[in-house]
């Protein structure tokens, strides 16, 4: 009698990313891809819950699960650009870093432990957040890539010094990244609303990133707003705040803000920046699965994961 394999229906087996094996020991790893999740959210000022992300994205990401299969898997079929994506890609779940409450230097040791063994791999690593705090441990595992550009889709620059003495909430880690030596430049998207202050942006400028408020992605094609980014990336990483998306498709988040951009621009970009260098990262953070009972944030970010990951795989 044969055995029963859980692997067809997205409501059944253990929840990994598109049900892809699960690879516990990163030192274990062999894939093109690599899904882990840091399910912290200590550093959220308002609202708490981002830590449950990983596993909510999981379990949305089961109607994508053929892709588990692996090298055997044909990928997903684009009837937009009438092609395949993700062929023959591996992808394995590593499961979650191991954090624990009120240790934050540790938390972020072990994450940065984490992904130095998936980047020694030579795979991709895929980071489910968190919250955005978290992007600052990943990006530290990342000197081998020196020079490297960081590609920040959100609605806040996350560039603020301090919160009342604080250098690591959810509003600070892109000003830490930018103590980095080896990131040359942070390129934002979709930034708006009135949480980023003057000084943030004035900083931000002067320390000779680039800011494309959602205006500017609104009122210009996207050809035209890319040739304002540089021609040549070479190694880039990509962050993505889930509350860059608009609220109307992507309501489950910390901190919402109107006006907000539409998956089809987020993606057209990236596409856009794949032409221009390599992506050697990826994180989507800020998914709060309390905020949003119909669950369309973390199905929103399953399908932004595959098709941002996709761009390293473009041919």
């Amino acid at each position: 009698m044969s055995s029963y394999q859980p692997t067809s229906m997205p409501h059944t087996g253990i929840a990994t990313f598109c049900k892809a094996p699960f690879v516990p020991d990163v030192a274990e790893v062999d894939s093109d891809i690599a899904v882990i999740g840091i399910p912290y959210d200590e550093a959220t000022a308002m609202r708490p819950g981002s830590r449950q992300a990983p596993r909510a994205i999981r379990d949305a990401s089961g109607r994508f699960g053929f892709l588990g299969k692996g090298s055997e898997s044909h990928g997903f079929f684009d009837i937009n650009r009438d092609r395949f994506i993700m062929t023959g890609k591996r992808i394995v779940d590593c499961g979650d870093v191991d954090v624990i409450y009120f240790d934050r230097e540790r938390n972020f040791r072990l994450v940065g432990q984490s992904l130095a063994t998936l980047l020694d791999k030579n795979c991709l690593p895929v980071v489910l957040g968190g919250d955005h705090s978290i992007s600052y441990p990943v990006l530290r595992a990342y000197e081998r890539f020196d020079p490297l550009t960081v590609i920040l889709f959100d609605a806040h620059l996350d560039y603020r010094d301090e919160v009342m003495g604080l250098k690591f909430t959810n509003n600070s880690p892109f000003r830490r990244t930018n103590e980095l030596g080896f990131v040359k430049q942070i390129i934002n998207f979709g930034i708006r609303g009135i949480k980023s202050t003057d000084q943030d942006v004035r900083d931000s400028l002067s320390h000779g990133h680039l800011i494309f408020s959602n205006y500017d992605v609104f009122d210009q094609s996207i050809e035209k707003l890319m040739q304002q980014v540089p021609a040549s990336l070479g190694d880039y990483y990509v962050s993505i705040d889930i509350d860059g998306l608009d609220p109307a498709i992507a309501p489950g988040t910390e901190s919402p803000e109107a006006e907000g951009l539409s998956f089809r621009q987020v993606k057209t970009i990236a596409r856009e920046l794949a032409r221009r260098g390599t992506l050697v990262g990826l994180d989507l953070v800020e998914v709060n699965p309390y905020l949003d009972p119909a669950e369309l944030t973390q199905h929103m970010a399953v399908q932004l994961l595959i098709e941002v990951m996709a761009t390293r795989f473009a041919g």
